[in-house]
């Protein structure tokens, strides 16, 4: 990379402004913190869901037998339940080694992760903006606003707050490490942290096989930080992420098609599937904007064979008039369809178009990551508002507070929900008693 091209990514900083930096730095960390800790609180208490899956994802043999080569060994080469997640594993392995089955420490450590995942999402989204040689003040607005809404979101509750579901927040912590070193490389042409983004790619997809991303996301980062993309070596380097991509693909259907218990279940037709992915889409969709009625379960709405809900069809027009949209503004809405991109690379793996053998046809946890992208979207129109008029700036900031507002006080209550087992099938009893009630209404016609 000639010196030219690197101004392009390295950004220009005096001195005075490296201090002011520092110093904003430090307030956003010991705000981040605290918005996490308060909206997080009740996770202190929480107990074991030992009626839903923490009874043998986190209490099982494996975590028991602790820290020794040969049950490292059997965690790094076995299938257990349909799944291969080692590096969670080894997560749980450690605080049984120093806790115990305390769930007080399960659930300290699984905040802590989720404390270091908004964190790495802050400074990750700042490395992007502060690059080349745009005007800087202010850019950390957006970094901190993406980062906020990621902190206190209440669709991303599921994922902290449930032991069982720590795959996700571990996995998007090695990540976005990755990510951060691949900023690195790209800005510094050195191979060692070309290395450094392999190896926490495959720690990545050790906790969670969403992580099989990471190629496609690497040329999203090539697109929006402008490297030349019709040098060579650009795409030649991608080749050991995507063969690694397509091994853990392997591995990741090789290890579902070990659990006894799904065999013979039967698979929604291929254009059921296009409708219930385009629906699950906008859902995901539309609870990272408004996360209205959420739930810990949200099942299908027929089962295969079945004729789908006539309202079910509408969805794919809608997601064709969305494509046509960003398509046809694309160059006004660059920063919009960037994070847009980046949640539909990592929620497009969970959009039930493949015949995965699932019950849930939205999980909230799935989204952790992929909601990532949309909070930077939000993050610039929420700056475009305040950085606007100045006749309207206090109205949207103040729009702005009740909105962060909301989230945090629902995310704070759905905390209470994954308390113990008890609470969740009190949720679980109001969502039957929803769906009977719905029933009935429709049977009234």
């Amino acid at each position: 990379m000639n010196n030219s091209v690197k101004s392009q990514f390295i950004p220009q900083v005096f001195s005075g402004d490296r201090i002011q930096i520092k110093t904003i730095n430090l307030i956003v960390i010991v705000s981040l913190i605290a918005c996490c800790l308060i909206t997080y609180q009740q996770v202190f208490d929480n107990d074991f869901q030992y009626k839903w899956d923490d009874q043998w994802v986190v209490i099982n043999s494996y975590t028991e037998e602790g820290l020794n080569h040969y049950n490292l060994w059997n965690v790094l080469t076995e299938f257990y339940h349909g799944q291969y997640a080692p590096v969670n594993e080894f997560f749980y392995i450690l605080l049984y080694t120093f806790f115990g089955y305390d769930p007080f420490w399960f659930h300290a450590a699984s905040l802590l992760v989720h404390i270091s995942n908004v964190l790495l999402l802050y400074f990750l989204v700042l490395r992007i903006l502060l690059t080349g040689n745009k005007e800087q003040a202010g850019a950390w607005r957006i970094p901190f606003i993406t980062a906020l809404l990621f902190a206190i979101h209440p669709f991303l509750v599921q994922a902290v707050a449930w032991m069982a579901a720590s795959k996700i927040i571990v996995y998007t912590l090695f990540y976005l490490i990755a990510l951060h070193f691949y900023i690195t490389y790209i800005t510094t042409e050195k191979y060692r942290y070309y290395f450094l983004v392999i190896l926490f790619f495959i720690i990545s997809f050790g906790a969670k096989e969403q992580a099989v991303t990471l190629p496609v996301c690497l040329i999203l980062f090539d697109y929006f930080l402008q490297r030349n993309v019709h040098k060579w070596n650009v795409w030649l380097e991608k080749i050991p992420f995507f063969l690694l991509s397509i091994f853990f693909g392997i591995l990741s259907i090789i290890s579902q098609g070990r659990t006894a218990n799904m065999e013979g279940q039967k698979i929604y037709p291929f254009y059921q599937r296009i409708i219930l992915a385009s629906y699950t889409l906008i859902e995901y969709l539309t609870k990272c904007l408004l996360p209205f009625k959420l739930s810990y379960l949200y099942v299908f709405p027929n089962n295969p064979g079945e004729p789908l809900p006539l309202r079910f069809w509408i969805y794919p027009f809608i997601i064709l008039i969305m494509g046509y949209c960003l398509y046809r503004y694309y160059k006004q809405l660059r920063i919009l369809l960037a994070g847009f991109v980046f949640f539909l690379i990592h929620i497009g793996i969970v959009l039930n178009l493949f015949s995965l053998k699932r019950f849930e046809l939205v999980a909230d946890r799935y989204a952790y990551l992929a909601a990532a992208g949309i909070f930077f979207s939000l993050a610039w129109l929420f700056d475009q508002l305040i950085s606007g008029k100045k006749k309207l700036r206090n109205l949207y900031a103040a729009m702005i507070i009740v909105y962060f507002s909301g989230l945090g006080i629902y995310a704070y209550q759905r905390t209470f929900v994954w308390h113990d087992s008890d609470t969740l099938k009190t949720e679980l009893r109001h969502l039957l008693d929803t769906e009977k009630a719905h029933f009935l209404n429709k049977s009234d016609y």
